[in-house]
């Protein structure tokens, strides 16, 4: 199988986290979230960037975490839901690795994340309609990833074992050309 990142974007509550760690450890892979760099790097969470800083800070910190992760190979790396705004963080995640994004929808990461308290872009009065609203303008960007995997309905494992096989049928193209 080949050493190049797998990398699984896609909005809040889309499985990104679960089944990136269910896929490293499938693939004997290491785990890279962008969420955990930056809050290692910053030294407080993201909703303290948030608070003390604005989005732009931390999208700034992020790109940077995002061109470090993308010079290594051989990881999964779990990237914020936000990553895929900035076209540079595209772009460097595509050329190093494959880019998944787990597609969910509105409703469905509205249930996975209405009980959680550290998602500081939903803390507003009508959570699903935000949801709604950032999906929709998010779309044009999800649809860059080189693949996408619905993750409605689905287990953690029963979507690493997609990204598995999407990995495997890549990898086997790329030996078939070369021969």
């Amino acid at each position: 199988m080949t050493t190049k990142n797998i990398i699984l974007v896609g909005f809040m509550g889309a499985g990104k986290t679960v089944t990136a760690r269910v896929l490293a450890e499938r693939l004997g892979r290491t785990l890279v979230s962008t969420d955990d760099e930056i809050i290692a790097k910053e030294g407080r969470s993201i909703n303290d960037i948030f608070r003390d800083s604005g989005e732009a800070y931390f999208r700034q910190v992020e790109q940077k975490v995002v061109r470090e992760c993308s010079a290594r190979s051989g990881l999964v790396i779990d990237c914020g839901g936000g990553i895929v705004l900035d076209q540079a963080n595209m772009d460097a995640l595509k050329t190093g690795g494959t880019v998944i994004y787990l597609k969910t929808s509105p409703d469905v990461v509205y249930a996975r994340v209405k009980d959680q308290t550290h998602r500081p872009l939903l803390n507003v009065e009508d959570p699903l309609q935000k949801i709604r609203d950032m999906l929709q303008q998010r779309a044009p960007f999800y649809a860059q990833a080189d693949h996408a995997v619905d993750t409605d309905g689905k287990s953690a494992e029963d979507v690493a074992e997609e990204i598995i096989k999407i990995i495997e049928s890549q990898s086997h193209r790329v030996t078939e050309s070369q021969n």
